[in-house]
């Protein structure tokens, strides 16, 4: 019995040895005057968010003499845990300079605000001129706002000492932001975003006796959407956003195309959303009125009275009113007519921002 129980407590220990690996037995045999060797993990990489396509493709779409900055983005959550193992907020302090890395993303002519601690000091040393420091034309402000845990749910079975179980969360997670014009005080965009964090945990127990001897085997694995990367993909969207509802409809249509292939996120009931729907309408209206009017052309010398009033519509639908020719978009949203009152603010101020 004895010589059985020998070779159990060795055949722990091996499996032990195994699953911890060799780099927790060196640790362990590490004397205290050498250095324990560091893990390495997975590569460092740059990182990339399914919006970055939409947001370099506004760069050469911007006018690069308009100045923006980014103030304060701030946690108000209200959300942290700091006993029992907490590890403090539960969403990141940082979501400024995320912020500020979408609008260098998408072109823009960016002003560092985020510390102005270094630019004050040299200043009141008399080593900058205040003079020659740039003043930004509108700047970024917002805050991570909501942070709800929602109630989940799972199943367990077990049979015979033996089963799975699952289980599943969500937390809902949301942000606003608004574009601000410095001149005026006066917020020109303004955009408001959520996104469920999907987290799982899936567990199979195998609990029996063998002879006189328990055996208890516990496996699984749990799974969550990295938050801090979903608030970058939640930010980088809204930073498009926020620089298109100041754009012509015209010059970010082809670029919004690229936010709506991708399954990550998506904006269908903001004013571009509705502005670019209206653009490709009016689009596909102007086509269509193209081919209409070649169809209903009427070659020179056929014996046809033009006379007639619905022939006339035929050939030219807005014979009798040229200012809506249908071989135009729609004013509103032409660069003629994109400051309309429900689009911008200040069209004078505004519309200069789109080439």
């Amino acid at each position: 019995m004895m010589v059985i129980r020998c070779h159990y407590l060795v055949s722990i220990i091996c499996l032990t040895a195994l699953l911890s690996g060799c780099q927790g037995y060196s640790i362990i045999t590490t004397t205290r005057n050498e250095d324990a060797p560091l893990v390495k993990g997975p590569p460092i990489r740059d990182i990339v968010t399914p919006f970055d396509r939409a947001l370099i493709c506004l760069r050469p779409k911007v006018n690069k003499n308009i100045t923006f900055s980014v103030g304060a983005v701030l946690d108000q959550t209200g959300k942290e845990q700091l006993t029992d193992g907490g590890l403090g907020k539960f969403v990141t302090q940082g979501a400024g300079d995320m912020l500020q890395s979408a609008l260098y993303e998408g072109g823009v002519s960016l002003l560092n605000r985020r510390d102005p601690r270094v630019l004050e000091a040299e200043l009141k040393w008399g080593l900058q001129d205040q003079r020659r420091i740039i003043p930004s034309d509108y700047f970024i402000t917002g805050s991570i706002n909501s942070l709800d845990i929602m109630p989940g749910g799972g199943v367990q079975t077990e049979i015979g000492g033996m089963g799975p179980t699952y289980s599943q969360m969500r937390m809902l997670v949301g942000i606003d932001l608004a574009l601000t014009s410095s001149k005026t005080s006066q917020i020109i965009a303004n955009v408001a975003l959520q996104k469920q964090i999907f987290a799982t945990d899936f567990n199979v127990a195998m609990g029996n006796f063998i002879g006189v001897t328990l055996f208890n085997v516990n496996a699984g694995y749990k799974e969550r959407e990295a938050i801090h990367f979903a608030l970058r993909q939640m930010i980088n969207l809204a930073t498009f956003e926020l620089l298109t509802q100041i754009m012509n409809p015209r010059d970010y249509s082809d670029c919004r195309k690229l936010i709506d292939k991708v399954s990550d996120g998506s904006i269908e009931n903001t004013k571009t959303a509705k502005l670019s729907y209206e653009y490709e309408q009016s689009l596909i209206a102007v086509a269509r009125s193209k081919e209409s009017n070649a169809k209903s052309f009427i070659p020179p010398g056929q014996n046809q009275d033009l006379s007639d009033q619905s022939i006339q519509k035929t050939v030219s639908p807005n014979a009798n009113n040229p200012s809506n020719a249908s071989n135009q978009p729609n004013k509103a949203l032409t660069p003629d007519g994109a400051g309309s009152t429900e689009f911008l603010l200040n069209k004078q101020e505004i519309i200069q921002f789109s080439k």
